[in-house]
């Protein structure tokens, strides 16, 4: 799934656009407090290899929730506050959300929130973060909403990251990361802690990518996933994004390997991408996905994706199809 900027309004960092509706105040002369939210409503598709699994009727045996046709509705709000000083900016930010599904009832939580700091030494940022192999590997090639296809596991849930991010320094860029999982997450007596390096290089017409993922909060020591990946720009309006990835998970070596295009045609989006999982042992994956989005609206549009996943087990995800709306205020 694409990840999506942060809502924050973070004008006086200087780390996010503003949205055209986004509402912000000054409190002083310093100090800076925004809101700015998202909605999305999709009705997705998604079916396992063997589509009559657990569909007997019976009251008492569930569904597999991969079979089961979806509605889904979510309203997403972040509250922020930016504080200037001399020479850095000062941050927090909280992420509200409720989420709504046809079949699995409704939730109401609070997610996501970080505190941190910006100037020209580059941004330190603690909480729920983003890891940053996902966010130069993966990233690179998944221009989706929703048809994501197979990528390597973290193995943590980037609620505990301390992260920093260098400044642009002639093209290059790098990462480090910490992320952490205490005893109550990990099921041993003690915490866990991932160590996650990423960087890159941009030459204007691209960029090239590297990351690292020591995978810390796994049992087995020897696991770890290293990363490439490259973005070329095709003119003004489209893109080509390529990656390798080389996971050891529980002993286990798997490689994958992705391709994805985008063409952005004015109001809208034209994407797709092609992957291929190869593990050592099992059988390998090719799994493809396309995708259109068009704006209705500054803020406002409307997609639809359709993907396959080449499910090998009965239980495995095999197809997908997802039309969707969002809008950010």
């Amino acid at each position: 799934m694409k990840h999506a900027p942060k809502l924050a309004l973070l004008v006086a960092a200087g780390m996010v656009s503003a949205g055209a509706n986004a509402a912000s105040i000054e409190i002083g002369d310093d100090t800076t407090m925004a809101l700015e939210g998202e909605f999305n409503a999709r009705y997705l598709a998604l079916d396992t290899v063997d589509t009559t699994l657990n569909t007997t009727g019976s009251p008492d045996v569930e569904p597999v929730e991969d079979n089961r046709d979806d509605l889904q509705g979510a309203l997403e709000f972040e509250l922020s506050a930016v504080r200037s000083f001399d020479n850095f900016d000062a941050y927090i930010s909280a992420i509200f959300e409720f989420t709504t599904l046809e079949d699995g009832g409704s939730d109401l939580g609070s997610d996501e929130a970080v505190a941190g700091i910006e100037g020209d030494f580059g941004q330190i940022e603690l909480g729920h973060t983003d890891s940053v192999y996902e966010d130069l590997i993966h990233d690179a090639v998944d221009p989706f909403e929703e048809a994501t296809l197979a990528d390597s596991s973290i193995g943590l849930d980037e609620d505990a990251m301390i992260t920093y991010y260098s400044p642009d320094l002639n093209g290059f860029s790098i990462n480090l990361q910490l992320g952490i999982e205490d005893e109550a997450q990990n099921g041993v007596n003690e915490s866990e802690e991932s160590l996650i390096v990423s960087a890159a290089y941009d030459f204007g017409a691209g960029a090239f990518h590297v990351g690292y993922d020591d995978l810390g909060t796994n049992a087995d020591s020897s696991d770890e996933i290293v990363g490439l990946a490259a973005v070329f720009n095709l003119g003004d309006a489209a893109e080509l994004a390529l990656n390798h990835e080389m996971e050891t998970d529980g002993g286990v070596d798997t490689d994958y390997t992705g391709l994805a295009l985008t063409f952005d045609f004015g109001p809208g989006n034209v994407y797709g991408a092609l992957k291929e999982v190869s593990p050592d042992a099992g059988s390998s994956q090719t799994q493809y996905a396309v995708g259109a989005d068009y704006d209705i609206e500054s803020d406002f549009k409307i997609y639809a994706e359709l993907a396959n996943f080449d499910g090998q087990a009965d239980d495995d995800a095999d197809s997908l199809m997802v039309v969707g709306t969002e809008y950010k205020f």
